[in-house]
């Protein structure tokens, strides 16, 4: 019997991507970004759905994310996004695995480490056009432009940038002058005779809201696993589309654990470290075998809630590295081994990111990106 598990619900995550494919021309590749344990949700489960659904592109942050795809996707083809040291590039050209170069320093490397293997490395180049993060900016790429014409052993690929301002409001202006200035770089290098056949901009906002961003290839990152990337971006959703739909995305990923302890404690005790919860009557309080190890934040200590028999039970008291206490007077029936949910749906009763995320004062990204890789990951597949 597992203390703790995450449920992921093949079925819902099959209904989003056809949700976005539909919103795509024939002709724009789907990638899906499965940086970061697949943003909780289990990089080898998400692959694994991914390709069972069509998918054949994905899109990492390191080496490691993008070997580990290739072990389970036998055809897919990887983009790495993130940085990379120098010694890692070999092994990525000898895997095929597509690079991202954003200084002038990189591309010279790439060139002589494929030079040396007699093959060619696939680099994007990225762009900086307003989120002052990776990227190379106008000027730099002018500098680049005489080196790319000479350069030997390289492919370029892909063209592409990352929005700053597109999820978070619902003034897309900034988002709009982003790719302005990405179109002007584009139109540099076509001039050099430059041309990359793979533009690429789109985030999940950006599917979502504006068709002109969709290019050659959309990267699909949290709205895969049926999240929202913001309120705003919802709002703006609806209000384009002119449509109700709130079940337009549907989450995947359901967190559950187990009652370990249930004991009675009497009107005036304390709960858990620091003493920061005192009982006003007497109660029933449940041990949960999770903690903040586990990726539940402790910042939800006195605030959240979990599910037991379809009802809510508050914590009480801080959560611990280990160990999770909650009141469960108002459920008297709660019993050891009984199943809790920390995250989804039990009963009519649900717990969502956005909820988590909001108790912890903070954004769903970071609540399921949290979730510990040591909890068994479990695909469903009776959706």
């Amino acid at each position: 019997m597992q203390k703790t598990w995450i449920e992921i619900h093949a079925g819902k995550f099959k209904e989003n991507v056809k949700f976005f494919r539909e919103r795509l021309e024939n002709h724009v590749t789907l990638s899906l970004v499965i940086k970061s344990n697949a943003y909780g949700h289990g990089l080898e489960e998400i692959a694994r759905l991914g390709e069972k659904n069509g998918i054949q592109h994905f899109c990492v942050h390191t080496l490691e994310e993008a070997l580990e795809i290739k072990k389970h996707v036998k055809k897919a083809t990887v983009l790495i996004m993130g940085y990379m040291a120098t010694d890692e590039v070999e092994k990525a050209i000898a895997q095929e695995i597509e690079m991202v170069c954003f200084n002038l320093d990189f591309i010279e490397t790439v060139s002589k480490t494929a030079k040396g293997l007699n093959r060619d490395a696939i680099v994007h180049l990225k762009v900086e056009t307003g989120t002052n993060r990776l990227g190379m900016g106008k000027e730099e790429i002018k500098i680049l432009i005489p080196i790319l014409q000479k350069i030997k052993n390289v492919r370029i690929k892909g063209l592409y940038t990352h929005y700053a301002n597109i999820e978070d409001t619902t003034d897309h202006s900034y988002a709009q002058d982003q790719l302005t200035r990405f179109l002007a770089i584009k139109e540099m290098l076509d001039a050099a005779g430059i041309q990359p056949e793979q533009l690429h901009t789109a985030c999940s906002a950006a599917i979502l809201l504006f068709p002109q961003t969709h290019f050659q290839l959309v990267r699909l990152g949290i709205s895969q696993y049926g999240l929202w990337p913001s309120r705003e971006t919802y709002l703006s959703y609806l209000h384009k589309k002119k449509t109700n739909d709130v079940e337009a995305l549907k989450p995947i990923l359901t967190w559950k654990t187990r009652v370990a302890q249930v004991k009675n404690v009497s009107e005036g005790a304390f709960v858990g470290y620091g003493c920061t919860y005192k009982l006003s009557r007497d109660s029933k309080i449940a041990v949960l075998p999770i903690g903040y190890a586990d990726g539940y934040d402790r910042k939800l200590s006195n605030q959240g809630y979990v599910l037991i028999k379809g009802k809510r039970a508050p914590i009480r008291g801080r959560i611990c590295m280990n160990l999770t206490m909650v009141d469960v007077t108002d459920i008297p029936e709660a019993a050891v081994h009984d199943e809790v949910v920390l995250i989804g749906n039990q009963g009519d009763e649900n717990i969502s990111v956005e909820q988590v995320a909001a108790w912890a004062d903070t954004i769903h990204y970071e609540v399921i990106t949290n979730l510990g890789s040591h909890i068994p990951r479990k695909i469903i597949n009776n959706d």
